[in-house]
């Protein structure tokens, strides 16, 4: 093996390589703080995903005798692009997730006035869920959210209305209630909204667009309004994340300054004997890349068996669940891992450079 290969250092410093490997995978384990943090938004998926597919529209209080809302609610049921699913005007929640990181958040949840609607709804949604045996006051919930809550069929909800009388395997932390509601005055002041053409911002900006002045309220997805409150926390994640990449980025410098002081006599003899400047620095960039892929790749495999079996053991029997792979946990790994390494390339490349022998 030539002494300028990158491995030729590793092979014949195993202790002190190991030293620099292990400071590297701590760069690694950002990653992993970012897939735990990057959970909160996965309980959410596919409750967007639903409420880019049903807007919810409702009276408010300012429309005096609900003029606005009728005229409104009529426009809906004429166009052909739309589907009315009557509600309740009433909410109801009394739900929450426990996530992965620990805390508990809101679950998203729709309401329908007739198990025909909550069909028609689950269709359009691609639920495969028979609605037929549903009745007043029922609750239909996704498998996973009922192991988080604890719950099974037959169960009721906290404030003791709704009975649990359907499971859903889709993936979901939604929950969809029955309450038949009868009309007052011969129309519901919610409804839910669905088209066959258009979805998510579309839809919404169709709505808003045929409302125009009139006061009627468009209602905003719960997903969508629980992502803008944790939002502060992908900040504080990546300012954290660079506090701690810069503190390992000193330790790591000076555990490797060390190390490369007892080698500054083999790079006064690389100077003597007419090494370019150029080929030692590409040596040193060498040793810290391979070091620093050994890291990264195995801290990845570690990382990766370590989810599974927390998902596994853990976390997806109590209907839970932490990603194998975010956008803020490979973010936060590249910045981490390039904020450690390059300083490195370049103050040990540059000091190295500067070694003579005459001097020792």
């Amino acid at each position: 093996m030539k002494p300028f290969s990158a491995l030729y250092y590793i092979r014949g410093n195993k202790g002190r390589s190991a030293i620099i490997i292990l400071m590297m995978f701590l760069t690694v384990c950002i990653m992993l703080a970012g897939n735990y943090l990057s959970s909160l938004w996965w309980f959410y998926e596919k409750a967007e995903e639903y409420g880019d597919k049903i807007v919810v529209v409702g009276a408010i209080t300012t429309d005096t005798d609900y003029v606005d809302y009728r005229s409104f609610y009529e426009d809906l049921c004429n166009d052909d692009k739309l589907t009315v699913l009557g509600r309740s005007g009433r909410g109801f929640s009394g739900l929450s997730v426990k996530t992965t990181i620990g805390f508990d958040t809101n679950v998203g949840n729709f309401v329908f006035n007739s198990a025909a609607d909550m069909q028609r709804a689950f269709d359009h949604l691609g639920i495969r869920f028979d609605c037929s045996g549903l009745k007043d006051m029922d609750m239909v919930m996704s498998k996973s959210l009922a192991d988080n809550a604890g719950m099974k069929l037959g169960d009721v909800s906290k404030d003791k209305r709704f009975t649990l009388n359907g499971l859903i395997d889709d993936g979901s932390y939604v929950v969809f209630y029955l309450y038949e509601e009868e009309p007052t005055d011969g129309i519901l002041y919610r409804a839910n909204i669905l088209s066959e053409s258009m979805s998510g911002q579309e839809l919404f900006d169709y709505l808003k667009n045929l409302r125009g002045d009139r006061k009627v309220q468009i209602i905003e997805p719960n997903a969508q309004m629980v992502y803008r409150e944790m939002e502060p926390a992908k900040l504080i994640f990546y300012a954290g994340m660079i506090i701690l990449s810069v503190i390992l980025a000193v330790t790591l410098n000076s555990v490797v300054t060390g190390q490369y002081i007892r080698r500054e006599y083999e790079f006064g003899i690389y100077r003597a004997l007419g090494i370019s400047k150029g080929r030692i620095r590409r040596k040193i960039a060498s040793e810290l890349i391979v070091m620093d892929l050994i890291a990264v790749i195995g801290g990845i495999a570690v990382i990766e068996l370590f989810t599974f079996l927390m998902n596994e053991l853990l976390y997806i029997p109590r209907g839970q669940f932490l990603p194998y792979l975010s956008e803020m946990g490979i973010i936060g790994l590249i910045i981490s891992n390039l904020t450690v390494l390059l300083p490195m390339i370049r103050f040990k490349g540059r000091r190295m450079c500067r070694m003579d022998v005459t001097e020792f």
